[in-house]
């Protein structure tokens, strides 16, 4: 992997994700910067992935719900924590 300078992906305002000569996946957002093996950047994105398939069926069951409480007429409570 000598000479190797990869970005993977770059997303300006956020950060982005290189690729290096020493096999290693450089993750950058803001300030911080994860250095990762190949494995653990593929145990960091399946981890990613399963926490937005989460938070997309929580932000489904959160929308149907609030859709049922309108077609009520039931004010609905704006707390959330």
């Amino acid at each position: 992997m000598k000479d190797v300078n990869v970005i993977l992906a770059d997303l300006p305002g956020l950060g982005k994700i290189r690729l290096c000569e020493c096999n290693s996946i450089h993750v950058s957002i803001g300030p911080v910067t994860l250095n990762l093996e190949p494995a653990a950047f593929l145990q960091m994105t399946t981890l990613m992935c399963g926490a937005m398939e989460q938070l997309t069926a929580i932000r489904k069951a959160h929308d149907a719900e609030a859709l049922i409480l309108e077609s009520l007429g039931k004010p609905q409570s704006r707390m959330t924590h």
